[in-house]
Order: C-alpha cells, then sequence, then structure tokens
C-alpha cells in the first residue's frame, strides 16, 4: 500500500531522515519507534507532504506522493493525527468530527449559499459519517461538548475520530500513547486493533510507548539518528543490539 525509498530530508547540514526506507502492506499494523530526534515524525512529515523530501520516492497505491500536495493528501486516502493535538477547542466534538470531512465536499460555493437539496443530501450523508465514527469510538458522551472542556485522553481519541471521518485507507498515528495513563493507553490499544479488523484500516504509528507496540504491531522499524537501524517483528527488533545501544546511548 505504502512503498517509501531511500527518503531523505536535509535542514541545512543536517540529515533529519537519511536513507529510509520501508514498505506498509495493507490491513498492517507498522509502527517506528526510536530515541527522541530520531527523525520518526520528520517521516510522517515527509507522507503528509508537510516538507519536500531531499531524495527519496514515496507511493500510496502506486500513485506517487510527490506528486500530491499537502492539502490533497486526505482526499486520497490518507489521515494522520499529531504528537500535539490539533483541535478546534472552541468547538464542538461533534463540529470538529466534522471538519474530518471536507476532503470529501462536492459542492460549491454556490450551491452551499443556496442550500441546494443535493448539498443537503450531501449534508445528511457527512453527518451519518460522523455519528458511526462517534458511536465506534465511544464518543456520545462528549458528542455536543467544546472540546477545551474535554480531559486530555477523551482529546486524544477525539482527534483520531477526525481523522477517521476522513474514511482513510492508512491511518498514520503520531505518537497516539503521549500523555496518556497505562489505563488509556490499555483502552488505546483496543481501539488501534479494532480500526484495523473492524474498519479495515492500515495503521502506520510511531510511538516511544513499548507496552503499546508490543500489543498492536505486526512489524517495527527502529530508527536513530535520520538512519533506519533494524526492521522486523517486535521480538526480533528490540533484541537488536544497534536498537539496544540506540536506546541506551551506548557505543556501537
Amino acid at each position: 500500500m505504502l512503498s517509501v525509498k531511500e527518503l531523505s530530508i536535509q535542514f541545512g547540514g543536517l540529515k533529519a531522515v537519511d536513507g529510509v526506507s520501508f514498505d506498509v502492506n495493507p490491513g498492517e499494523i507498522f509502527t517506528i519507534i526510536g530515541p527522541n530526534g530520531a527523525g520518526k515524525t520528520t517521516v510522517f512529515n515527509l507522507l503528509s507532504r508537510i516538507y519536500e523530501p531531499t531524495a527519496g520516492e514515496m507511493s500510496f497505491n502506486g500513485t506517487s506522493l510527490l506528486d500530491i500536495p499537502a492539502h490533497g493528501i486526505a482526499g486520497i486516502g490518507i489521515a494522520r493525527t499529531f504528537q500535539n493535538i490539533e483541535l478546534f477547542d472552541h468547538a464542538t466534538v461533534l463540529q470538529n468530527l466534522l471538519v474530518g470531512r471536507t476532503c470529501h465536499g462536492k459542492t460549491s460555493f454556490v450551491e452551499d449559499l443556496f442550500f441546494l437539496p443535493h448539498v443537503k443530501q450531501a449534508e445528511r450523508k457527512h453527518r451519518r459519517a460522523v455519528e458511526e465514527t462517534i458511536d465506534f469510538l465511544e464518543l456520545a458522551p462528549y458528542r455536543d461538548q467544546m472540546v477545551a472542556n474535554l480531559p486530555y485522553g477523551v482529546r486524544k481519541i477525539v482527534e483520531i475520530g477526525r481523522a477517521l471521518a476522513t474514511q482513510p485507507d492508512l491511518l498514520l498515528l503520531d505518537e497516539p500513547a503521549s500523555g496518556l495513563s497505562s489505563e488509556e493507553t490499555s483502552d488505546l490499544a483496543f481501539w488501534v486493533s479494532d480500526i484495523r479488523k473492524i474498519l479495515g484500516i492500515t495503521v502506520l504509528m510511531v510511538e516511544h510507548d513499548m507496552s503499546l507496540v508490543r500489543r498492536v504491531s505486526d512489524r517495527v522499524l527502529a530508527m536513530s539518528e535520520g538512519r533506519s537501524l533494524a526492521m522486523g517483528t517486535v521480538e526480533e527488533v528490540t533484541s537488536d543490539e544497534k536498537v539496544i545501544s540506540a536506546y541506551l546511548g551506548a557505543a556501537s
């Protein structure tokens, strides 16, 4: 589904990502791990087209991502969350999720202005999709609450919900367990598994919490200083000497 070949980006003299390659297969939960500054989120920003790569190839379902602008990524079936929650604090949960439907908007400004019948039909379709996401993530108790008034853990789930509302084929989760309690992380593991099992969505995740990584990941890529260290199952990668060295800060 996703193919990344020799991906690199340089900021001045710093190589933030240096020749990274990996593939993500349909129906897979693939996780990128590594210490802080390894370049994990930079890879996400490249895939999201926020950054322009210095070198390398990225393709999604056979289409080069280099030909897709940042605002077109959601429209081709890729959605993402962020390390720092990026929601509209003074809008409700329902309104935030409806934002995720904008990539499916097919009506014009004039049609929207006069709220023509097919606009009403489209609005009903968007609303049904959002309500299904609310039900799936058990957000019904919060649907009409302002995001600013919600606990941190619930806001994390709302952001996942907004990404799911785009009805993606590939979901990019950037450190979804960051700031969560052990109980909330355990709940998150079920959500991630169900997103794959029930919704049929492929997941690419960046994560530090190894308990979550172990519970949900099919394959893992370990990075350090912008480069790939090891790739394989969780057990294979976490037992690799180069990976252990990178995490402990010891000399290779």
